[in-house]
């Protein structure tokens, strides 16, 4: 009602009652912010001096930087002073703040935000703990952020080696820039501290890649894809720097030897052929292996089965795949008896009529390579067990509080009561096997990837 008077009128009126400590903290909070409404950027000065008000200070600094219109005339100074104080809610005010500030100034006290014992990498294997409730990671996540967006690439270099070197290497993870990139090298060839090494060249594995822009000619589509950490990673201009250092260092450094940069080279999905994958030795054999006559090979049967998954990923990029052969080894293979390229069939498992249109070439090979890598939304396997002693496998396809409903591998349904259910277990593999791909030749494979990928309908 105030806003939709006399701008002035409204003004005085919000802030005396943002001032009135008399009053609740609802309701001066909402004569401030009425306030710097009415006020616009003549409000600075007066928010300034009301943060320092302890029970108005969190409000005030989110107040500051309301409008983007008026950030350059907002002072880093009170959003910095709030970075020492005891609330934890303040603080995270102060972060946001001078993030949307946008002043490379601020960086090294942003720095300065202490990173949890808890910010480690998740083990081999293992899913990270993201339904475990950790408040201590927010303030440095906030900064990590913050200093991303600021992208204060100097102030985090430098910071490298000190007390602050974990939340400026967590801020370069964001950073694709060249400056960066050496920057780091030039970290790594000046310490003798292994930990701060392999804490480098996991940030320059996690920078390797950068997000492609969205171009409308793919879709993410709805299927969970738990690698990362970009959906669609491409290279960029520091790519072949990173690369070439790693492979420098892979010869010239017994501390990170073939097998670490296999596993880096899988995680991330960097695709660099020289690392191979887990299992495959490239690097090592350059020398000494003969050059392989890829021409001989292409159509060898059993060629698929016998090298590792990344290495026929690599040769499928090499390789044209003939749809029309691809739909006969679709038949061969028996893929039919559990998946459906037309609509109006049965299903007993994932649906691949569109799949061309959700999933890239290299997606659909790892999906049949590694099918329990990434399961379909919609089917995962699930066993049910009843008090009457009969077992169900299958996927859920409906479930309420009252019954479930489970299709098995053939296609049946089940109604089962959950009175009846005496247990229920999302087993994590897929019901499809490993290695129903081992048997075909390079040539094969690509085109059985290459019908699947040509299903867009």
């Amino acid at each position: 009602e105030l806003l939709k008077r006399n701008k002035e009128d409204a003004a005085e009126v919000g802030l005396t009652v943002a001032s009135n400590s008399k009053l609740t903290l609802a309701a001066r909070v909402a004569g401030m912010y009425t306030y710097a409404q009415a006020a616009q950027e003549d409000a600075i000065p007066k928010l300034v001096k009301l943060t320092k008000n302890k029970n108005l200070r969190e409000y005030a600094l989110r107040a500051l930087t309301d409008r983007k219109s008026f950030l350059d005339e907002v002072p880093n100074e009170p959003f910095i002073s709030a970075l020492q104080d005891s609330s934890a809610r303040i603080k995270a005010a102060a972060i946001i703040g001078l993030n949307r500030l946008g002043k490379q100034e601020a960086a090294s006290a942003l720095l300065k935000i202490k990173v949890p014992d808890s910010f480690k990498p998740v083990p081999e294997g293992e899913i990270g703990p993201h339904a475990t409730p950790n408040p201590a990671i927010i303030l440095p996540h906030l900064a990590a952020q913050a200093l991303a967006n600021l992208h204060a690439v100097k102030a985090c270099i430098n910071a490298i080696g000190t007390k602050e070197s974990k939340l400026a290497l967590w801020a370069l993870r964001y950073m694709h820039d060249t400056d960066a990139v050496s920057g780091m090298i030039a970290a790594f060839n000046n310490t003798t501290n292994e930990d701060l090494k392999r804490e480098i060249i996991h940030t320059l594995a996690r920078i390797y890649h950068k997000e492609a822009a969205y171009d409308g000619s793919w879709w993410w589509g709805t299927r969970p894809d738990t690698h990362g950490p970009y959906y669609k990673g491409i290279p960029w201009e520091g790519s072949s720097k990173i690369k070439d250092f790693f492979i420098q260092v892979a010869q010239n450094n017994s501390s990170f030897d073939q097998t670490f940069f296999e596993t880096l080279n899988e995680k991330f999905r960097l695709r660099i052929k020289e690392f191979g994958g887990k299992g495959e030795s490239l690097l090592s054999k350059m020398q000494t292996q003969p050059k392989v006559n890829f021409g001989e090979i292409i159509n060898k049967k059993g060629e698929v089965g016998k090298n590792s998954i990344e290495n026929v990923l690599i040769a499928l990029q090499k390789i044209k795949g003939d749809p029309s052969k691809g739909k006969q080894i679709f038949a061969q293979q028996g893929c039919m008896t559990c998946h459906s390229i037309k609509k109006g069939v049965k299903l007993k498992g994932p649906f691949l009529g569109q799949i061309g249109g959700i999933m890239n070439k290299e997606q659909i090979a790892e999906s049949i390579l590694k099918p329990s890598a990434s399961i379909s939304q919609g089917f995962p396997t699930t066993i049910v067990n009843t008090k009457a002693g009969k077992a169900y496998v299958g996927f859920i396809v409906a479930q309420s509080a009252r019954r479930i409903v489970i299709r098995d591998i053939t296609g049946a349904t089940h109604l089962i009561k959950t009175n009846d259910i005496s247990k229920q277990k999302e087993v994590k593999a897929s019901s499809m096997p490993v290695g129903l791909a081992n048997s075909l030749s390079y040539k094969e494979f690509a085109s059985l990837v290459t019908y699947l990928y040509e299903q867009k309908k």
